[in-house]
Order: C-alpha cells, then sequence, then structure tokens
C-alpha cells in the first residue's frame, strides 16, 4: 500500500501520476487527506486505547485480549502485542498529540507509564 496525500493544491495531473508510479512500482495507493493519523494510525490508535482500558478494568488479560484480536479479528498480531512492539512511549506520543488537537477526553492513554 501507498498513501497519497493530496492537499488543496495538488494538482490533477500531479495527483494522477503519483498514483499511477504508484501501481507501477506494485503498490496499492490510496487517498487521504492531509489529517493526523491519515487512515491507518487514524483507526489504530483508538483500538490500542480500548485495550489498555480494558486491561487496566481487569475485562481481560493482556494475552485473552490479543489472542481474541487475533482469532476474533483475524489481526496477525493483538493491539497490546502491538503496542509493545511500537514502543509505548511512542504510541503514549501519537496519544498526547491527538489529545492536545481534539479533546483530552477522547483518548486518554497511559497514564499507567
Amino acid at each position: 500500500m501507498s498513501l497519497v496525500i493530496r492537499i488543496p493544491d495538488t494538482s490533477d495531473a500531479t495527483y494522477n501520476q503519483v498514483m499511477e508510479w504508484s501501481k507501477a512500482i506494485g503498490k496499492t495507493p490510496i487517498t487521504c487527506k492531509d489529517t493526523p493519523g491519515f487512515v491507518v494510525n487514524r483507526l489504530l490508535v483508538p483500538l490500542l486505547c480500548e485495550a489498555v482500558r480494558m486491561m487496566e478494568r481487569g475485562d481481560a488479560t493482556a494475552k485473552d485480549i490479543d489472542i481474541a484480536m487475533k482469532l476474533g479479528a483475524g489481526y496477525p498480531m493483538g493491539p497490546l502485542e502491538l503496542a509493545d512492539y511500537v514502543g509505548h512511549d511512542t504510541t503514549l506520543s501519537i496519544v498526547e498529540v491527538r489529545s492536545d488537537l481534539y479533546n483530552k477526553s477522547r483518548c486518554q492513554l497511559y497514564k499507567l507509564l
């Protein structure tokens, strides 16, 4: 996959050229506007937040949350396993930026660090 960020100043010719180049190098291009987290992280970080909240509340163990998402949703890696892989410091930084951009109640995460 390749992500093509299209801003208002992007001409149709430039956009089309980048889309075709992406396909030519074997990628599947998707388009997104210039927005925090773009597509993947915009969806992924709230999932990581909720997995941490579930673990904190004792709803399920970290291991069970990860197994559930691997077997139940077909994810190659559970959300807590992924957060460990990415690094909790990196994930926390993303959450803090998002909280500042939106509002503090939207994604309260990692106060346990």
